[in-house]
Formats: C-alpha cells, sequence, structure tokens
C-alpha cells in the first residue's frame, strides 16, 4: 500500500493510507523546516511558510519505498509501518560526499 501526505491549515500535516492521522508540525518561526522518517528509511524534508499555510516536501533520504513528490502532496509507494516527525537539526542528515572508485589507485601518490 502507500501514505500520502498533505499539508493542512494550522500547522497539521493529514497522513492518509496504510495510516491515517494528523500530525502536529514542529514549527520555528527561524527554521521553516521540519522532517519526517518512514519505516521504509525515507527521511522527507518539509517545509511550512506559515502566512500562506503552504507546505513544500522534499525527499532527503530514499528509502525502500518510491517516492512521488507533488504540487501540495507527497506519496510513499511502500507498506508502511510507522511514521515521525521532528523539527529540523542539519546536524542529524548526513553529508554525502564523492568517494573515488575502488577500481582506480589514487593520483596523488
Amino acid at each position: 500500500m502507500s501514505i500520502t501526505i498533505t499539508g493542512q491549515p494550522g500547522q497539521r500535516i493529514a497522513v492518509a493510507g496504510d495510516i491515517t492521522t494528523t500530525l502536529r508540525v514542529p514549527y520555528h518561526e527561524v527554521e521553516e523546516r521540519f522532517l519526517l522518517a518512514a519505516s521504509d528509511g525515507s527521511l522527507i524534508e518539509g517545509r511550512l511558510e506559515a502566512e500562506d499555510d503552504r507546505f513544500d516536501f522534499r525527499v532527503a533520504v530514499d528509502g525502500a519505498g518510491i517516492s512521488r513528490v507533488g504540487s501540495v502532496e507527497l506519496t510513499l509507494d511502500w507498506a508502511v509501518e510507522w511514521l515521525t516527525i521532528a523539527p529540523y537539526d542539519a546536524g542529524v542528515v548526513m553529508e554525502r560526499a564523492v568517494a573515488p572508485l575502488p577500481l582506480f589507485e589514487r593520483l596523488d601518490s
């Protein structure tokens, strides 16, 4: 199955599908972002523009399922068992650096 996440008025998001609930967004006026983590391994960055009650979603880490970001919603096509929401903290997102291919020796030696 799947779940669909849509922004709602009043700093809330609605989750429908395998899980059906409404979550309160941990909104901070300086940092307008929040994180959603799902049981399939997906990490989604959400952004709330409070003046317009407008939400944007971006997949930060791809999980096992297929993530589809629409203009007003996010769909995770996978059997999602749980979903959690947290304030955004850049320290929890792994920075992915480009690694050299293991087939080639280092060129600087």
